[in-house]
């Protein structure tokens, strides 16, 4: 029976910025924290894995044209590479396959709109800047619209405000625009367990973030330095992607908005349930999926060119 790679699993949430709330860092810590320790056994209890789920294209217009909707969710904890972890733990997206499948849609002429479906409260750092100046560039090329189906927070709002538009319910939120990191200390349960660990390094950080090494006075500075980095990193991005002041993005202290209030502070742009929002998207697609095919081809193609040489 399979066993789950929980150190690696926890090399993403621990020592490293997320973008992600308070909230999931917490249930990833909860979870991984006993296996860890080995307090509980790794051992997976079914061989079940729960992985991105599929594109859905969804027709438009006349059959014989072929034209279609593309609908990409953007599902649970984001994660730099593509990967699948088992039902005892939650959904998983990582940020390459999401590019990978926007690339296929934006290289396919029957896709007309691009849709992602957004319902996660963040995950990792790395890679989510890439992944949102990826589709902010693409979305020059074929609009790419973003459904907050009900959540969109902190790395999954770097992700949504990088669409041409984000559509959001009244109960829906959006937000949590800062960054969260943990050091896991080990030190004390070695200590309880009758163990101790000599390290041997060189080069002074070399031993940051070691959980069998205390944190010094050094070690919390550069992690506060590197913090503020990607805070400044995330700000900006929403700065260039929602054309909002400095200012303006980081008086949201992080908080999460829903329906109306986003709207009101520029971090969404209208109201209109999941279900909606899709019949709004495809109607306007087929309106104006009437211009000359010719001409439509020619604009995607220069703005794919286009796309390619700026990434």
């Amino acid at each position: 029976m399979p066993q789950i790679n929980y150190p690696r699993i926890a090399e993403m949430a621990f020592n490293t910025p997320l973008l992600a709330t308070a909230h999931l860092a917490n249930l990833i810590e909860s979870f991984l924290a006993p296996r860890v320790l080995g307090q509980i056994n790794g051992q997976t209890s079914t061989d079940e894995q729960i992985s991105a789920q599929d594109v859905a294209p969804i027709p438009l217009g006349d059959p014989e044209k072929g034209e279609r909707l593309v609908v990409i969710p953007v599902h649970g904890i984001l994660v730099p590479r593509r990967g699948t972890i088992t039902d005892t733990c939650a959904e998983v997206m990582s940020y390459e396959l999401l590019r990978s499948q926007l690339q296929k849609a934006l290289n396919d002429e029957s896709v007309l709109e691009i849709v992602l479906d957004i319902n996660s409260g963040g995950g990792t750092a790395q890679a989510a800047f890439e992944c949102a100046e990826f589709i902010y560039q693409a979305r020059s090329v074929k609009p790419i619209r973003a459904i907050i189906n009900f959540n969109a927070y902190s790395g999954a709002y770097l992700i949504a405000a990088a669409c041409t538009e984000i559509i959001i319910s009244d109960t829906a939120g959006v937000g949590s625009i800062g960054v969260y990191q943990k050091r896991l200390d080990m030190t004390k349960a070695y200590d309880d367990a009758g163990f101790k660990v000599h390290t041997f390094h060189r080069g002074a950080t070399k031993v940051y973030f070691h959980p069998d090494v205390e944190m010094s006075d050094e070690e919390r500075a550069h992690t506060e330095k590197n913090i503020e980095l990607t805070y400044q990193k995330f700000v900006g991005a929403i700065v260039k992607y929602r054309e909002m002041s400095t200012e303006q993005v980081i008086a949201t202290e992080a908080d999460t908005y829903d329906g109306q209030a986003a709207i009101d502070l520029k971090l969404a742009d209208r109201l209109a349930t999941p279900q909606d929002a899709i019949n709004q998207i495809a109607k306007s697609a087929v309106q104006r999926s009437s211009a000359p095919i010719i001409g439509r081809r020619i604009q995607a193609q220069a703005a794919a060119i286009a796309l390619t040489q700026s990434i």
